[in-house]
């Protein structure tokens, strides 16, 4: 018989009912509309089940409508996801050229060829960098100059001392047009950073009794992981929250990774069930959960939907209230339905061919529970620290965290030749001049790279945010992630 944790039947009484939770995205939208970096951005307001922009636009913003169904499998009625499809491009200007989520979360595939790590040593300078030639630059300033010089628009990198104290360095430009300054307090979509923040609720959670790391999929969402080869009755919480499911990424058509791909899906918004049907429908990477490591998007999508239905809350709401708010986080919030990102913010941009030229891929919808959140250099830095240094998790949580993994196939040792392991929502990345290694969380989407890492004692780190991603190449990929290593080792390990 499986296991039901002893504590789900005392909190599911407690739980508000599905129709009490329907009204929890307009929730999370009043939320980022009232958040004080929100200018410049559409402001929504709750308008029978519909969410419209309240900016003099009438363009309809698809909106999720969350409603109890009797067409569960092999359980009780559950809540399912459907959205209103008419969403169009927005009408104040035309659309840039650009992409969408790819889904809109990166990795790095292909063939892991032993040439790769060179071949990415010979690109050449493609940006100019804003600092000043010279004996006068240190070492943080020309790791950043060296990510532009490799073909980067641009790049913020901010480190944290033992003192607490901070300094942040930018480089390249945040338009490639205008040629305007990249600057250092700019936001970001952060991608895969959320996956951090989503594991550090899930962790809180179970430190609380609300559920346990053992608990099933099929336990809080039943009928829902069930495809052949798969059983949501087998995976637990700590598969699903360590990528050791077994589960597929996401199922993407030949095309996906094309501009045209991207023009056409940029402004869709991905129902989370039906994603996650789509990728079980690939079938199981591994026949056993936990016993290998693949990285699923999927995975974190479905931990959203365990947060939303432990807390009764949007999945972004649970992230604001247990810690956003809590670390006055003031510039992190969930990006929403809106394609665009308020003001300071430098232009996202992504090489999609050999050759082809840089597309601006700024505007795109990206807001799921795998990668919808965005922050600012400061606002990780402090977020990483604070979660490292102990501040948001028990001692025990925060062990179950820290116990890795190792991370293997798709390129893994080209990108982080010192070795990886993976934890609970963190990476354990090992350099020469480390020690111990790095705490490491990382976000890839179209246009944007985030690195964050941390001392093993939370009081030394880094983020770096740059604003373009070169996919041109898998040599590309490799070079922009050893290029943007050397900053973190230098940064946290080597002579400042």
């Amino acid at each position: 018989m499986r296991r039901q944790h002893p504590m789900r039947s005392a909190h599911a009484s407690a739980r508000p009912s599905n129709a009490a939770r329907s009204v929890f995205e307009a929730e999370a939208h009043r939320l980022i509309a009232r958040h004080p970096k929100y200018r410049g951005r559409p402001r929504f307001e709750r308008i029978d089940q519909t969410l419209r922009p309240s900016v003099g636009r009438s363009t309809e913003v698809a909106a999720p409508v969350f409603r109890s169904s009797a067409e569960a499998v092999d359980g009780p009625a559950r809540r399912t996801w459907r959205y209103r499809t008419a969403i169009e491009p927005p009408s104040r200007k035309p659309p840039r050229r650009g992409n969408t989520m790819q889904r809109r979360r990166l990795t790095v595939t292909g063939a892991a060829v032993t040439a790769a790590a060179a071949a990415a040593a010979s690109m050449v300078l493609a940006w100019p960098s804003t600092a000043e030639e010279g004996p006068a630059r240190d070492r943080l300033q020309a790791d950043a100059d060296a990510i532009v010089a490799f073909g980067v628009t641009g790049v913020q990198a901010r480190v944290t001392g033992d003192d607490g104290g901070t300094r942040a360095v930018t480089s390249g430009v945040a338009d490639i047009d205008t040629g305007a300054p990249v600057d250092d307090e700019g936001l970001m979509r952060i991608g895969s950073v959320t996956k951090t923040f989503v594991a550090t609720v899930v962790l809180q959670l179970a430190g609380e009794g609300v559920l346990s790391l053992d608990d099933t999929a099929e336990d809080w969402l039943p009928g829902v992981v069930q495809a052949e080869g798969i059983d949501g009755g087998e995976i637990t919480i700590r598969h699903l929250l360590q990528h050791t499911s077994g589960l597929p990424d996401y199922a993407d058509p030949p095309e996906l990774g094309t501009e045209e791909y991207f023009q056409q899906t940029r402004f869709d918004i991905a129902d989370p069930m039906e994603t996650v049907e789509a990728a079980l429908a690939t079938g199981p990477v591994f026949d056993e959960p936990g016993e290998g490591w693949s990285y699923s998007n999927p995975g974190y999508i479905l931990l959203g939907m365990i947060i939303e239905e432990a807390t009764g809350h949007h999945w972004a709401k649970a992230v604001h209230d247990r810690i956003v708010r809590p670390l006055d986080l003031d510039d992190t919030f969930w990006a929403g339905f809106a394609s665009q990102m308020p003001e300071p913010h430098a232009e996202l941009y992504h090489r999609f061919k050999p050759g082809g030229d840089l597309v601006n891929v700024t505007e795109y919808i990206d807001h799921d529970a795998s990668g919808g959140l965005v922050s600012t250099t400061a606002d990780v830095d402090r977020f990483m620290r604070a979660l490292i240094g102990g501040g948001l998790l028990e001692p025990a949580e925060m062990s179950g965290m820290q116990q890795t993994v190792p991370v293997t196939g798709e390129g893994y040792e080209l990108i982080w030749p010192g070795g990886v392991s993976y934890g609970l929502g963190v990476f354990r990345l090992g350099f020469d001049d480390c020690g111990e290694g790095l705490w490491v969380a990382g976000g890839d989407v179209i246009g944007a790279m985030t690195r964050a890492a941390t001392t093993a004692d939370g009081e030394h780190s880094v983020t770096v945010f740059s604003s373009a991603q070169l996919r041109d190449s898998f040599e590309s990929a490799v070079g922009q992630n050893l290029r943007t290593n050397d900053l973190i080792e230098h940064a946290l390990c080597g002579e400042q």
